[in-house]
C-alpha cells in the first residue's frame, strides 16, 4: 500500500512506514534544539503514541507535521516542568537554611494551635475539613462518601474554617 493512497494513519503498514521515515528526523530535530538525546528519544516515542491514538484524524501526508508539533509541545511542557521543579527546589533549599530557632519555635507553636483548633471542631465539620484538606477529596467526593448534599459539605467546611480562624487568631 502506498502511503499517499491511505485515508488515515491507522493502517499498521502505513504507521510503521511513517515511523521509520519520520522518527530519525524528529529525534535529530529535538536533539539539535534541546541537547538531550534521552529526552529527545522519549518525546519521539510519545509523539508517535499520540499519533497512533489519533490515527483516524491524521492523514498520512500530515503525519510529519503532526508528530513534530506534538513532540515540540511535549518538550516545551517538560522543560517548563523542570524549571518549576528547580524553582521549588531552590526555594526549599534556601528556606531550610534560613530557619532560625526562633522561627522553628513559632512554627511549632502555630502548628500546635492549628491541631488544637482542628480537634475542637464538631465531628461533622472536622470530618469534612480533614477529607478536603488532608485527603484532598473534592466536595462532590465528600458528599458521596458521607451521603449528604454538596451544599451540606460546603456549609460544614465554611463553618469549620470560620471556627478554626477564630480559634487560631484568639490564641495569637
Amino acid at each position: 500500500m502506498d502511503i499517499s493512497e491511505a485515508k488515515d494513519s491507522c493502517n499498521e503498514i502505513v504507521y510503521n512506514s511513517l515511523f521509520r521515515s519520520i522518527a530519525p528526523l524528529l529525534r535529530n530535530f529535538l536533539y539539535a534544539r534541546y541537547r538531550d538525546i534521552e529526552r529527545s528519544n522519549d518525546m519521539v516515542q510519545e509523539a508517535f503514541l499520540t499519533l497512533w491514538k489519533n490515527c483516524a484524524k491524521v492523514l498520512p501526508d500530515m503525519a510529519k507535521a503532526y508528530v513534530f508539533k506534538v513532540a515540540q509541545n511535549q518538550m516545551l511542557k517538560s522543560i517548563d516542568r523542570d524549571k518549576t521543579k528547580e524553582k521549588h527546589i531552590q526555594f526549599i533549599h534556601k528556606s531550610s537554611h534560613q530557619e532560625t530557632p526562633e522561627f522553628q519555635m513559632e512554627f511549632n507553636e502555630f502548628d500546635r494551635k492549628v491541631q488544637n483548633a482542628i480537634e475542637a471542631l464538631p465531628d461533622g465539620q472536622r470530618e469534612v475539613f480533614l477529607m478536603n484538606r488532608i485527603e484532598k477529596m473534592t466536595y462532590n467526593e465528600i458528599a458521596q462518601v458521607l451521603e449528604v448534599s454538596v451544599k451540606a459539605v460546603e456549609k460544614r467546611m465554611h463553618k469549620a474554617l470560620l471556627k478554626m480562624r477564630a480559634s487560631v487568631n484568639e490564641n495569637i
